[in-house]
């Protein structure tokens, strides 16, 4: 459904074609492979799919000859550096995956279903199409993943969906999950290692943009609910939201916490990673003197940091917001600059707008608070001489 998608926003065909004939060249158990590619019709509404005619062996495959297969065509076809890092990284953790619900190591893991030339074709296609469509050098954004529900049965017998695989890597790379429309199986180990090896941002609505290309990649399961397919769109950011991102702003109130245990959680939450945290003095019911506590965050850490705050502040709840917000591009290089005779180096950190016109500059305070001691010199005096060689 990926693959499909990605042909109809545009995709060049030739090329993922041209990838998938290279696997009976490399991968012994398959003798042949055809990607018949047509138009359908899913409650009322059209959608590419994308059906790849095999004929292999139905011998199980170990995992250490799988991954170096990819490698193999990967090395001879001709893709971009990130495409082929990508196949191989979503080989590498479909492997990882597999291997960690069956308590083995990878070099002792033999693959069943995985071990298909069909899931080489979903990855190796898919790598070609994103390369064709220059995906690997935009941002990509997904909306939870809906995995369904009911039970799905493959070689090692019937388990309640989603598959051991798939859970596994929703719970490795932190994905949010949904249960979908339908009660059948709705995202599979490939489908979910190959979002996963696109490192997309997680949200539930769209992120702002130009909506250019708009594929639909049709599956084969007919649902009551609606149409089975995938979406896929293709767009750019314009000028003003070029360096937008969205992120989280967790607060909750605290009445009976000391200076001394606030102080810490602040800490260490500011440590962990948080974009920003701060407290403001607030009245609460019964005329209560008290604090709130405030802490930015990006969505994917949202669990994580509200289980922080928790833990550190015994509050009995965190609420939350999403918002939206727009950003400077902002970088950090070391620079060598001299004052009064002596050369130091600083790190510096730049602002630029969505022309790249550098807006703002400003050394680390860090830095200039040690070149102050050195030099024995205000602090702010050594920040202006330091911005002026800048």
């Amino acid at each position: 459904m990926l693959l499909a998608a990605f042909i109809d926003a545009g995709a060049d065909l030739p090329s993922v074609e041209r990838m998938l004939q290279l696997i009976p060249t490399y991968y012994s158990k398959c003798k042949s492979i055809r990607l018949e590619r047509k138009d359908v019709k899913m409650h009322g509404f059209r959608a590419c799919r994308v059906d790849i005619k095999i004929t292999e062996d139905q011998s199980d495959t170990d995992a250490i000859t799988f991954s170096k297969t990819v490698e193999r065509i990967v090395e001879s076809s001709g893709m971009g550096e990130k495409a082929s890092a990508f196949a191989i990284n979503s080989a590498n953790l479909l492997i990882a995956a597999e291997s960690k619900v069956h308590g083995a190591q990878p070099s002792d893991t033999h693959l069943h279903e995985a071990g298909s030339a069909d899931t080489l074709a979903d990855i190796l296609g898919v790598a070609a199409a994103c390369d064709s469509l220059g995906i690997f050098e935009g941002t990509i954004y997904a909306t939870p993943v809906a995995v369904g529900g009911g039970v799905v049965s493959f070689s090692h017998g019937t388990v309640s969906t989603p598959a051991p695989a798939v859970m596994e890597i929703l719970r490795q790379r932190k994905i949010p999950m949904v249960g979908g429309t339908d009660p059948s199986e709705l995202t599979t180990p490939t489908g979910i290692t190959l979002l996963a090896s696109l490192g997309p941002n997680f949200s539930e609505t769209y992120p702002e943009m130009m909506a250019e290309e708009v594929g639909y990649g049709a599956g084969t399961k007919e649902f009551v609910s609606g149409p089975n397919f995938l979406r896929v769109v293709l767009g750019r950011a314009n000028s003003v939201s070029k360096f937008s991102d969205r992120i989280v702003m967790l607060e909750t109130n605290l009445d009976d916490l000391s200076g001394e245990f606030l102080s810490y959680a602040l800490q260490r939450l500011i440590g962990s990673g948080a974009k920003d945290a701060w407290i403001t003095s607030a009245q609460f019911k019964k005329n209560r003197p008290g604090y709130v506590l405030h802490v930015i965050c990006d969505q994917k850490d949202k669990e994580q940091f509200s289980r922080m705050i928790i833990e550190e502040t015994g509050t009995l709840g965190v609420r939350y917001q999403t918002w939206d917000r727009i950003v400077l591009e902002r970088n950090v290089r070391t620079v060598s600059v001299k004052l009064k005779g002596r050369s130091f180096d600083v790190r510096v950190k730049t602002a630029s707008d969505s022309t790249g016109k550098t807006v703002r500059v400003k050394p680390e305070a860090d830095d200039v608070q040690e070149i102050a001691r050195i030099l024995q010199l205000p602090a702010r005096e050594v920040a202006r001489m330091i911005e002026a060689q800048i």
